[in-house]
């Protein structure tokens, strides 16, 4: 592991409103319940949140969904694999308070140290990407 991150409201706003936007697509409903998939290794047994702390696949072919977390969880600190991390998203619809009704849709999210870098949705790349920054600035303002 190299290092972590706890994203900051911007990038959590913006996370959730690509999600539902995605979710919108194919679904009607008026809420949306996100939840953070916990995945597991087919090869270890390991489990975590970064699909990248326990696969080198892209693909991901070596994992399988273990649980569901609530989306609360997007606020805590990850710990970032070569300074990246991927989250698997599960949205589904919302038909009242604290229900969870029918899956619409994954999203995947993709960090890297400085916060939220890509949004894709199932096998649609880079619904939503960080813009890049002017040339003449550092990736980082705080180095």
């Amino acid at each position: 592991m190299t290092g972590t991150i706890r994203l900051s409201a911007s990038d959590i706003r913006q996370i959730r409103e690509v999600a539902e936007r995605i979710a919108r697509r194919d679904s009607s409903a008026a809420r949306f319940a996100i939840e953070i998939a916990e995945r597991v290794s087919l090869v270890t047994g390991d489990v975590a949140l970064n699909v990248l702390a326990i696969s080198d696949d892209p693909d991901w072919a070596d994992t399988d969904l273990n649980t569901t977390f609530p989306w609360s969880r997007i606020r805590e600190r990850h710990a970032l694999k070569e300074g990246r991390a991927l989250f698997d998203l599960y949205i589904y619809e919302r038909p009242g308070v604290r229900e969870t009704g029918d899956l619409v849709c994954c999203v995947q999210v993709e960090l890297d140290a400085n916060g939220l870098a890509a949004i894709h949705a199932d096998s649609t790349m880079h619904i939503w990407r960080r813009p890049d920054p002017p040339s003449d600035l550092p990736l980082n303002p705080m180095l």
